[in-house]
């Protein structure tokens, strides 16, 4: 069986769909490629938070009361210390959804503009034409074989990244797969409250230290008990029995349990080559202080999806120069500020439960929504010093994390104008995110003093 169409996208989730309904809005011929049912299309957890704002920048219809993937609504959401005191109000209205409904309403809207979409199909392969440039792939559907020609493939199958995984490496786009120790794994508890009366959960409440959070789900009388952590499942659920014993929460009764995780580490120097592009999380994109990865998806969706519209236009190729600006579009948009985040994490997380107090206390790091733009830092970490509020050791984690944060950020908004710029730009990149450190491993050294026994190998 042999399809020709315009553009292929592998992975009908929320990235590939979005991008897939830009796509089909501008005329082109779009087909994507799932290889789930359509019964159970994104269904690796239930619940999850999307600020009401970015429906309508995205473009796209908003869930509402009545609607099968709307849940609820919070207008605001709480930071806590370590020892659960000074709370940061953050003040934005957050709409609770059912994953899977909602992926089907994106689904609906994609067809609407005009999508072809294909269940139950496999990605197996790419295929280049005879310039050796990425023409299509073959897929199955069924027990046949079916081949899709087309000018642009976008992968957005998630974390296995399916086919920027299979492209030749010196093909234009890194091929690295994303593993273990490259993700953040999220385990939610899904729970029911024993005296909802007096602690019904209306906000979201986030303990930043123990990457654990609050928050509302579909049954009123229950909650969503999260906890991310890098390294595994099985470290995530022993540092949520940790944070547990601390006696912050209310009283519970255990429903059921969901795990999924999400990329956790910097994306691709480049989202593009000759007729490809890597979207979701086939692409890393993930918020770097919260895991949180749809609508930041859907910035680099948007800004692709006006680049290659105009790069295809009159049957036109998209070759990797003429779609460049994707890279350098979305780096200055979001891209920039999210890698001097990652980059600033390891020395930024890297203290005691006391100390954590304290920066939440003198409002260092994490600030209410009316503490944004005020104070110096430098001065607040002087004083840090001075006060011993901080141990040497923390306050030179803070400020080497801050010093390389800055130099990621500033290296990041000089990202070249065009390919030839990019293997020097790499070089030094190499440099700085060498120095900025792993995750990863401060989760190993958490792990072997709750177990006692320290980690040799990397899983």
């Amino acid at each position: 069986m042999k399809i020709n169409t315009d553009v292929l996208v592998i992975g009908g989730c929320t990235a590939g769909l979005y991008f897939a309904g830009l796509m089909a809005k501008q005329g082109y011929k779009v087909v994507v490629a799932d290889r789930s049912s359509q019964e159970r299309i994104g269904d690796r957890y239930n619940i999850i938070h999307i600020a009401r704002e970015h429906f309508a920048f995205f473009g796209l219809p908003e869930p509402r009361q009545g609607d099968p993937e709307y849940v609820a609504k919070f207008e605001r959401s709480i930071l806590r210390s370590a020892l659960n005191n000074w709370p940061k109000n953050t003040r934005n209205s957050i709409l609770v959804l059912r994953r899977t409904p909602l992926i089907k309403r994106i689904a609906a809207w994609a067809k609407e503009q005009g999508a072809e979409l294909l269940y139950d199909t496999a990605f197996e392969k790419p295929v280049f034409n005879g310039e050796g440039r990425l023409s299509g792939a073959v897929l199955r559907k069924g027990g046949e074989e079916l081949l899709v020609e087309s000018r642009l493939t976008a992968d957005a199958s998630g974390i296995p990244a399916v086919v920027r995984t299979s492209l030749p490496p010196d093909y234009g786009v890194e091929t690295f797969v994303t593993g273990p120790r490259d993700q953040f794994y999220v385990v939610l508890h899904y729970v029911n409250l024993k005296h909802p009366e007096k602690d019904k959960v209306e906000v979201n409440t986030t303990w930043t230290h123990y990457k654990t959070w609050f928050a509302p789900q579909h049954n009123s009388n229950g909650a969503i008990m999260g906890i991310g952590a890098n390294l595994s499942f099985d470290y995530a659920e022993r540092s949520f029995q940790r944070f547990v014993k601390k006696g912050f929460l209310p009283e519970y009764e255990l429903d059921h349990i969901e795990q999924s995780s999400t990329p956790y580490r910097r994306p691709p120097y480049s989202f593009v080559a000759h007729g490809f592009i890597a979207l979701g999380d086939a692409a890393c994109l993930t918020n770097p202080w919260s895991g949180e990865g749809v609508p930041y998806a859907w910035v680099l969706c948007k800004a692709a999806a006006g680049e290659y519209g105009r790069a295809m236009q009159n049957g036109a190729y998209p070759v990797r120069e003429a779609v460049w600006q994707v890279n350098t579009g979305y780096i200055k948009e979001q891209g920039a500020l999210f890698a001097k985040n990652l980059a600033m994490l390891c020395g930024a997380t890297n203290c005691t439960e006391k100390e954590n107090d304290y920066e939440f206390k003198h409002s260092i790091i994490y600030e209410d929504d009316d503490e944004k733009g005020k104070g110096n830092l430098i001065l607040k970490l002087l004083w840090a010093f001075i006060t011993r509020g901080l141990s040497a050791s923390s306050l030179g984690n803070l400020m080497s994390a801050s010093g390389i944060g800055e130099k990621v950020y500033k290296h990041y908004l000089a990202y070249p104008s065009d390919p030839e710029g990019l293997d020097a730009w790499i070089k030094k990149a190499d440099g700085l995110w060498a120095q900025a450190g792993s995750m990863a491993d401060l989760a190993e050294k958490d792990l072997a003093s709750m177990t006692g026994h320290p980690m040799t190998d990397h899983p």
